[in-house]
């Protein structure tokens, strides 16, 4: 069986949350060939390991190129087309076999108050008619996509692609570094890092120390914050290494994720458990779906983010390394991948 997966960012590039997504979703078959297809500076092609990569130039008349590239391949293959990119999938002629929905496009850009949010309404209520079937990462994101009653969807969570490093038996006890809080996000205007501000200006005379890791378009914005306020107890690192981040993991007491709309899942809960460390995390999105208890959960207030956190200690101890075996484990959901391609590729 051969497979297209059409994306965003080239592997050469930092990769991080779809690129590592779709990266991991090929290994649950032995797929004859791999095609990968992603936004580019110019249309060209390279091999990645076990990808053949091919970049679509953002121009005006990409749909054009898109289309090209599919017949051509089309012409010699047939294969499954799993997208992870639903602009491609609607301007796309052809049909896409499965669909994976992160955040529904009308949800997204409604939240980001974009002036094309009715355009991306009707792109998205009409997307799905040309999808065989759709993965949605998280009950939260299916709900709040235009997807309707449709029965033709799976829902599957994400899983980390750190697990083959973290063993299961490793203890992180001796490496905490006692009131050290780890936030891995992207710096915008949805991950509240305006509200993580105002958090550590309130704790800047006790021993908490906030380390964000992570890139984004609010990133010199936030640093000069950081500067005006005289804050020494925060830093951001930008973007950061897998391994370094890695490290960071493993050496924070607690793990904090800030969210206000548009995360459908919350792959930092799963990582920091994947490391057997607490997380603490806004009441918001999919959040409530994937956290291990609600006691863990904060409102999106300076008041209650310090109370969870100077709370984290008495909250009774759990065995988060086995929650995450237990529901996000990349074998669970790897042998959940392989029988949606083989529900696709071979229908009863």
């Amino acid at each position: 069986m051969k497979i297209l997966y059409l994306g965003y960012n080239s592997f050469m590039q930092h990769k991080r949350g779809v690129e590592n997504v779709i990266d991991f979703q090929s290994k649950a078959l032995d797929f004859e060939r791999i095609y990968y297809l992603y936004w580019g500076t110019k249309s060209t092609a390279h091999i990645n390991n076990k990808f053949i990569c091919i970049s679509i130039k953002h121009c005006w008349y990409w749909p054009f190129i898109l289309n090209s590239i599919l017949f051509r391949l089309r012409k010699r293959n047939k294969f499954l087309t799993h997208s992870h990119n639903p602009i491609f999938s609607f301007f796309s002629v052809y049909k896409t076999d499965i669909l994976t929905v992160h955040d529904g496009l009308y949800y997204l850009n409604k939240n980001k108050g974009s002036r094309y949010t009715f355009a991306f309404k009707i792109i998205e209520f009409l997307l799905y008619f040309k999808c065989s079937l759709v993965h949605f990462i998280s009950e939260y994101t299916r709900e709040q996509s235009l997807f309707g009653s449709r029965k033709n969807f799976v829902i599957i969570p994400n899983t980390s692609h750190f697990e083959p490093q973290v063993p299961s038996g490793e203890s992180n006890e001796n490496s905490n570094i006692k009131n050290s809080v780890l936030i891995v996000r992207g710096v915008e205007e949805r991950a509240r890092f305006d509200l993580l501000l105002q958090v550590a200006e309130k704790l800047r005379d006790r021993d908490y120390v906030f380390t964000v890791a992570g890139k984004g378009p609010q990133l010199d914005f936030y640093k000069s914050k950081i500067r005006e306020m005289g804050l020494a107890n925060i830093v951001m690192l930008g973007y950061v290494e897998d391994a370094e981040l890695l490290r960071l993991y493993a050496r924070c007491s607690v793990v904090l994720m800030l969210a206000e709309y548009g995360e459908g899942f919350g792959l930092p809960i799963i990582e920091g458990y994947l490391f057997n460390k607490p997380v603490i995390a806004s009441n918001r999105c999919a959040i409530p779906e994937v956290i291990i208890s609600g006691e863990y959960l904060f409102e999106n207030t300076v008041e209650s983010v310090i109370l969870k956190l100077d709370s984290i200690e008495h909250i009774k101890n759990e065995n988060f390394r086995e929650y995450y075996n237990l529901k996000y484990s990349n074998s669970m959901v790897l042998s959940r991948i392989r029988t949606m391609y083989s529900a696709v590729a071979c229908p009863e």
